[in-house]
């Protein structure tokens, strides 16, 4: 045999060539979409999200949850890491199925209030459709926020020293609560784990209460509240609700009064639950670098008057009449509004 036999053919060489430089090319496409990826998630960081937080439109936040999600994570298979900001997108993009899960629980209660029966089987469908996505995207939330964080032992906190991984930490382990709540909605269906409250609770103790608007003491007096197993002795679960609704009026962004309210709505607390709510509405200030967190926060307020009025009357909470309740002292008849008549 010929020492030419152990020779590639032209062609062969060709093809060889061409796989070479098309494997060089991926791997180029490779590292140029990771790089993408990184600077990415640091404008996410630095730019888009102090951005969001300064706005006041909770719609669009929802939006960008729902819209950027995809996009962001899809950096993860070339090797970024999206997972702080995945923590906040994916509680963004649960607030539209939360919107979405309300409505239907408004429809619910006037098909009962008119003893519509078909009506309100419809709407409890689909307000438990709605609620179980939204677990399904609060408990992702948390989840990476944990993995983020390298998944901390219980009762440990991680290294929280810039002021953008504390605000991960915080909305991710509130994200977890809400997911255990909307799981509780749809009967349970997503499985999202029972523990988590006792996670969450032990978990606000590494926020400073001062720097994040009374917040995370809320929190954790909201549990206390629902669960008090967990409440240490000697705990004052409203009284700590009020002090935290107060310091984020003061502060301007109203979390823990949201909390508040969120409490007493969960027990049935109705004294509480219009306490809380007139509390929330007296003042307006607003801190203008976290807009978008009082905002969600009045939306939380709004729904739960929302099923309130509902219930009681029909109809939600007539415009600019947060804080008030449709069996308040009659005012003047100067004062009707006729569009509330029709």
């Amino acid at each position: 045999m010929t020492p030419t036999a152990f020779l590639p053919s032209p062609m062969a060489a060709t093809r060889a060539v061409v796989l070479g430089v098309a494997l060089l090319a991926l791997q180029g496409c490779g590292m140029i979409y990771k790089s993408t990826g990184d600077i990415l998630m640091g404008f996410g960081r630095s730019e888009m999200l102090p951005y969001m937080m300064a706005d006041d439109d909770t719609r669009i936040a929802c939006a960008a949850g729902e819209a950027q999600t995809p996009l962001l994570m899809s950096f993860e298979q070339i090797g970024s890491n999206p997972n702080k900001l995945a923590a906040l997108m994916y509680v963004t993009a649960a607030s539209c199925t939360e919107e979405l899960s309300l409505e239907q629980e408004m429809r619910y209660l006037r098909a009962v209030k008119q003893g519509n029966v078909a009506e309100a089987q419809d709407a409890r469908v689909l307000q438990k459709r709605y609620a179980a996505i939204s677990a399904k995207r609060q408990l992702e939330a948390y989840n990476r926020m944990m993995l983020a964080f390298k998944h901390p032992k219980d009762g440990e906190c991680p290294k929280l020293k810039k002021e953008f991984d504390q605000l991960v930490w915080m909305i991710g382990m509130i994200g977890g609560l809400q997911a255990l709540m909307n799981d509780g909605t749809a009967d349970g269906s997503v499985g999202v784990p029972r523990d988590i409250a006792a996670k969450v609770e032990r978990g606000m103790m590494c926020l400073d209460n001062n720097d994040w608007w009374g917040a995370p003491r809320g929190v954790r007096a909201s549990v206390w509240s629902i669960l008090p197993m967990l409440a240490p002795a000697n705990a004052k679960p409203w009284e700590e609700l009020q002090q935290a609704a107060d310091s984020g009026a003061r502060d301007g962004v109203r979390l823990g009064g949201a909390m508040y309210a969120m409490a007493a709505y969960s027990k049935g607390d109705d004294e509480h639950l219009r306490k809380a709510i007139r509390s929330f509405v007296k003042t307006d200030k607003v801190n203008a670098d976290y807009r978008m967190v009082d905002t969600m926060a009045l939306t939380i307020v709004q729904a739960i008057s929302d099923r309130m009025w509902t219930e009681a009357t029909g109809r939600r909470t007539p415009l600019g009449a947060l804080g008030t309740f449709w069996d308040d002292a009659a005012k003047n008849e100067s004062s009707i509004n006729i569009d509330d008549l029709l």
